[in-house]
């Protein structure tokens, strides 16, 4: 089985808001590709999976399985990040990291202060 590797690697728990509740839509895979052997991916790119539906450790590593049937290796240590549905909609299209999607947060809360 093929596998891509990923470094600055998140695991993103994606919410959203019906009727005033907050509702877990599920984890979403985000990092750096570092090595494809798939083909799909260029080094350095940023990337978003499909929703993950499985982890398991493998020695220092996590190896996660996506809907989409595609395997993807991460450090054991990374990042864990609750984002809105909105926010992975940006992620998406403008290849953003988690990191940068919470810069942008920030941001737009800072400004909303001012005005």
């Amino acid at each position: 089985m093929d596998k891509t590797y990923l470094k600055d690697a998140c695991i993103v728990s994606v919410y959203d808001y019906k009727e005033f509740e907050k509702q877990f839509l599920g984890e979403f895979l985000s990092g750096v590709v570092i090595d494809d052997e798939t083909f799909r991916f260029r080094p350095f790119e940023q990337i978003v999976t499909s929703k993950i539906v499985s982890k398991s450790d493998v020695e220092d590593k996590l190896e996660i399985t996506t809907h989409n049937g595609s395997y993807y290796v991460i450090d054991a240590d990374h990042k864990l990040i609750d984002i809105s549905f909105v926010e992975l909609v940006v992620m998406r299209a403008g290849a953003y990291s988690a990191d940068r999607v919470l810069e942008m947060r920030e941001q737009l809360k800072s400004r909303n202060k001012i005005h």
